[in-house]
């Protein structure tokens, strides 16, 4: 542990440092064109954006947000991805491309029969040639299996982001669907009120009717009783 002497020198080096700093830094965007200090504002920026874009992708993790779906070429590729052709990562992934598009050109010379992971196994047992023509429709298919699951996951994520207050993650287009259904429930809310209280005065004023019926009765009884002594 220094002490307080032992620290000056250590302190006023650092002064003399950061007003250094300050001068060169200055001498230096002196020399700059206008475009350069835009260009440099412009980098800044994006710099900015991209670690904005990190922390918020790890928050997101953090959370759980559930991962989006998949391609058909994304799967395939995770699939042959180990026995692809090519020794790094990028022929190996150039060698699957190639096999991908080589089944759209066999995709085209078939029909649209859709063909389910069982029978794609038998077929493949059966004849190379023709799995390989049918094998786009199964990729296909677990693309379409993973979009369904995605929506199930992201919709209970998004309950439970407003549920604990965390509304600015939900999507654009959720959060005005979920604020439609409010109004509309809230609409439907207000005129079952409005449709009770018109019934609830219709019954009132029967009633009011009733009674002033019953009290006139009698009343008109005596006259007609005075009516016939005379």
């Amino acid at each position: 542990m220094l002490s307080p002497e032992q620290k000056k020198p250590f302190e006023e080096a650092f002064l003399r440092a950061r007003e250094q700093f300050k001068v060169d830094l200055e001498h230096y965007q002196a020399q700059l064109t206008p475009a350069q200090v835009q260009q440099q504002a412009l980098e800044r920026r994006q710099r900015m954006a991209k670690r904005m874009a990190i922390r918020k992708k790890r928050e997101l993790t953090n959370l759980g947000k559930p991962k989006r779906p998949r391609s058909p070429f994304n799967i395939f590729m995770s699939e042959h991805f180990e026995e692809a052709r090519g020794v790094t990562t990028q022929a190996k992934m150039k060698s699957l491309l190639n096999d991908w598009q080589n089944l759209f050109s066999h995709q085209k010379q078939v029909s649209h029969t859709v063909i389910t992971p069982p029978l794609f196994l038998w077929l493949k047992g059966l004849c190379a040639d023709v799995s390989s023509v049918f094998v786009l429709q199964v990729y296909t298919q677990l693309a379409e299996d993973d979009k369904i699951r995605y929506k199930n996951e992201m919709k209970s994520w998004e309950d439970h982001m407003v549920e604990i207050g965390r509304e600015d993650l939900i999507r654009e287009q959720t959060l005005s669907n979920k604020k439609k259904s409010a109004k509309t429930a809230a609409a439907k809310k207000q005129t079952k009120k409005a449709t009770a209280k018109a019934k609830k005065g219709s019954a009132t004023g029967k009633a009011k009717t009733t009674r002033k019926t019953t009290k006139s009765s009698p009343a008109k009884t005596v006259r007609s009783t005075h009516k016939s002594k005379t």
